[in-house]
């Protein structure tokens, strides 16, 4: 009697009538491998040929593409910084140009303050003058009308000194 080591220990003889049943399945487990070795085999040869021919070459494919997009979005953030860049620069410039313009337009204003301040002394003094040259000629026309008074107070007191006189008279 063959036994087996872990049959026996099972207490299963070879002779026993599930012993036959299991010879039977391991004999064609044995066959249905026997027959699948082609399929395995070319399961195989189509895997090895499908990594060389397809899976390599799209991974080296999407590798390119993962490169190239991180490449373009590499470039794309370069942009963006030198835009803003740009912008900082454009803005600081725009600052600095106003600053110009404010300072041009304050000086315009001064100057522009202190021309009219002449003027307006000037065209004083000049009214100063006037008042002061009209003044003067009121000043004489007075003296004038005075004298001219004083020379008919004169003339008129002694025609009344002569029409009192003449009133006596008569």
């Amino acid at each position: 009697m063959v036994r087996l080591g872990w049959l026996s220990r099972a207490g299963w003889s070879i002779f026993h009538p599930s012993k036959l049943c299991m010879d039977s399945t391991l004999k064609a487990i044995g066959d249905l491998l026997i027959q699948a070795v082609p399929t395995i085999v070319f399961f195989i040869i189509l895997t090895v040929y499908l990594k060389y021919v397809f899976f390599r070459p799209l991974a080296r494919i999407l590798d390119e593409r993962k490169r190239a997009t991180e490449g373009v979005r590499e470039l794309a953030r370069q942009a963006f910084e030198a835009a803003d860049r740009k912008n900082s620069e454009f803005e600081h410039a725009l600052q600095i140009a106003r600053s110009e313009l404010h300072q041009e337009h304050e000086a315009l204003r001064r100057q522009w303050s202190e021309e009219q301040a002449r003027i307006i002394a000037r065209e004083r003094a000049e009214a100063d003058r006037k008042i002061q040259a009209a003044k003067q000629q009121i000043a004489r026309e007075i003296e004038k009308a005075e004298a001219e008074l004083d020379a008919r107070v004169e003339s008129l007191s002694e025609q009344i000194v002569q029409t009192l006189t003449a009133r006596r008279a008569a």
